[in-house]
């Protein structure tokens, strides 16, 4: 049997036990997450567009996102995308949850995007309001 090479001291060891264990808790990032934000993005940009136009404007504008969260193969990746249209996302600021199909019936056009926008801008400090008063009752 080959005796180690290495001296390490039972500090060092533990030290690097620490690390590792530290590197293996760590999150991992959410990819397809962040596809999903990018594509909601897309829609909340680009009103009245349909799936064709929307995987699309996705492989164009965010390919990294793409090939994180999916791959590389281009017809793998539109299949993977039309299969999303159908995926849920909530809104973070709203905690509306809709499929990407039903945002973009929502954003059909600029005017619904604003209106939209102006609800989101108006619930957002009703929650801040609500939260001012909380602490006091």
């Amino acid at each position: 049997m080959n005796k180690s090479n290495y001296n390490i001291s039972d500090e060092e060891m533990a030290s690097l036990v620490e690390a590792l264990d530290n590197m293996l808790d760590e999150e991992e990032p959410d990819f397809y997450g962040e596809l999903k934000t990018a594509a909601w993005n897309v829609l909340h940009e680009n009103p009245g567009i349909d799936m064709d136009e929307w995987i699309d404007i996705i492989m164009r504008q965010y390919p990294t996102e793409v090939v994180d969260a999916i791959g590389s193969h281009p017809a793998e990746a539109y299949a993977s995308l039309c299969e999303m249209w159908d995926d849920e996302y909530t809104d973070p600021e709203t905690g509306e949850c809709n499929t990407f199909r039903q945002w973009a019936k929502r954003f059909c056009s600029y005017s619904a995007i604003d209106r939209y926008d102006k609800t989101a801008e108006q619930e957002a400090i009703l929650r801040h309001l609500q939260a001012r008063q909380s602490p006091k009752q």
